[in-house]
C-alpha cells in the first residue's frame, strides 16, 4: 500500500504526520518505509538526527526524486504487504506524481480559514485523479468554533475527512530527532480508519 501525505499549503504538519503515522503502522506489525520527496529533506534530517541521538527510528527513511516516484506506478515495492508513506513538499510536479501512485492520500491541515482554500484545492486534485483521500485535521483546538466550521466546510464540499483529529500538543515539537513515545496522540486511529477504508 502506498500512502501519500500532501497539501499544497506549507506548514501543516506533513512530515510530523508521515513520521507519526509510520510509527503507528510499524506498531501494528506492518513493514513501513518513508519516501522523502521534499528537497528540504525534513524527514531525512529527522531520521539522521534520531540516529545521531542514539534513538533510531524503527523504519527506514529514503530520499526519492520525482522520477523514482513516477516509477512506483509500474515497479511497486509494496508487493509483500509493505506500506510506503510518501512525505511531500508543498509545491512542485512531484505532488501530481505522488497522487498518481498513491492508493490513499492524507491531506493534513490546521482548521485555520487560511488553510481551508488550499486544502480544498488539494482535495480537488485527488478527485480529478480518482484517488481515495481524506483531510486530517492537525493541531486541533478541541471545542472551538473554528474547528467546527472547518469540519463543516470540508464535509459540505463533499471531500473526505477523518473522524480522528490530532490535537495541538507541544510534545510534537520535541519529537524531532527522536522516535515517538507510546502515545501517538490519535495517529493510531488515523491508521485504523485507513485500514477500514481499504479493507
Amino acid at each position: 500500500m502506498i500512502i501519500g501525505v500532501l497539501n499544497i499549503k506549507g506548514g501543516v504538519g506533513k512530515t510530523t504526520t508521515s513520521m507519526a503515522l509510520s510509527t503507528a503502522i510499524y506498531r501494528s506489525g506492518k513493514d513501513v518505509t518513508i519516501f522523502d520527496t521534499d528537497p528540504q529533506g525534513s524527514a531525512t534530517l529527522w531520521s539522521q538526527a534520531a540516529e545521531d541521538n542514539g534513538d533510531a527510528l524503527p523504519f527506514e527513511v529514503l530520499s526519492k526524486n520525482q522520477a523514482e516516484i513516477r516509477r512506483l506506478g509500474s515497479h511497486r515495492p509494496d508487493k509483500d504487504g509493505q506500506v510506503i508513506v510518501i512525505d511531500t513538499p508543498p509545491s512542485g510536479d512531484v505532488i501530481n506524481e505522488v497522487i498518481k501512485v498513491s492508493d490513499f492520500v492524507i491531506i493534513p491541515s490546521t482548521s485555520s480559514p487560511v488553510d481551508l482554500q488550499q486544502t480544498l484545492l488539494t482535495c480537488a486534485s485527488c478527485q480529478d485523479q480518482g484517488k481515495e483521500y481524506a483531510v486530517l485535521i492537525v493541531m486541533a483546538r478541541k471545542g472551538t468554533t473554528t474547528l467546527e466550521a472547518f469540519r463543516t466546510a470540508v464535509e459540505k464540499s463533499g471531500a473526505g475527512i477523518f473522524d480522528a483529529e490530532i490535537p495541538l500538543k507541544e510534545v510534537f515539537k520535541g519529537d524531532f530527532g527522536h522516535s515517538f513515545p507510546s502515545n501517538l496522540q490519535g495517529y493510531e486511529d488515523v491508521w485504523k480508519e485507513i485500514r477500514e477504508v481499504e479493507a
